[in-house]
């Protein structure tokens, strides 16, 4: 089966990813419950991606800025190249994800989470028309090569 679905692979941005050491509040300004997700416009900004550890994706200067004021709490790691961003944009897109996870199930009461997309540690977060999916740079050829196949592009 094939489906409609646009796939864009987006080239190596400044990400960043912040562990917590020390218990954060929302005071903290970030999104705190299990795969929330903070938005500008209709771009995830930072997505908590897994208990004390966030993700900021091509991280603006804001960004930096607040995370930085959280360092007493906090690391936070210069990831640049270790992620690569695939956008699934269309009525496909949630089929072609189906094909390897229930993507309904998993994202049903969040914005985003941390997943295995055959056999590829990924992170996947739900936007409009679509969906974002970060790999490890190390899997996106085969990744890539996957949705491909189920889009036969």
């Amino acid at each position: 089966m094939t489906y409609e679905c646009q796939i864009t692979i987006q080239g190596n941005a400044r990400d960043i990813e912040f562990v917590a050491y020390a218990e954060l509040s929302a005071a903290a300004g970030l999104p705190m419950a299990p795969g929330a997700v903070s938005v500008v416009g209709a771009t995830p900004t930072l997505l908590h991606v897994a208990p004390d550890r966030w993700f900021a994706p091509a991280a603006s200067a804001q960004t930096r800025a607040d995370l930085a004021l959280l360092t007493d709490r906090g690391s936070v790691i210069e990831v640049e190249g270790k992620w690569q961003r695939v956008d699934l944009q269309g009525p496909g897109a949630t089929g072609v994800l189906s094909e390897t996870i229930d993507i309904v199930a998993v994202l049903s009461e969040r914005d985003c989470a941390a997943v295995t997309l055959f056999d590829c540690p990924s992170w996947v977060a739900r936007v409009a028309g679509g969906y974002i999916v970060w790999t490890r740079a190390s899997h996106r050829l085969h990744l890539q090569a996957e949705f491909a196949r189920l889009t036969g592009r």
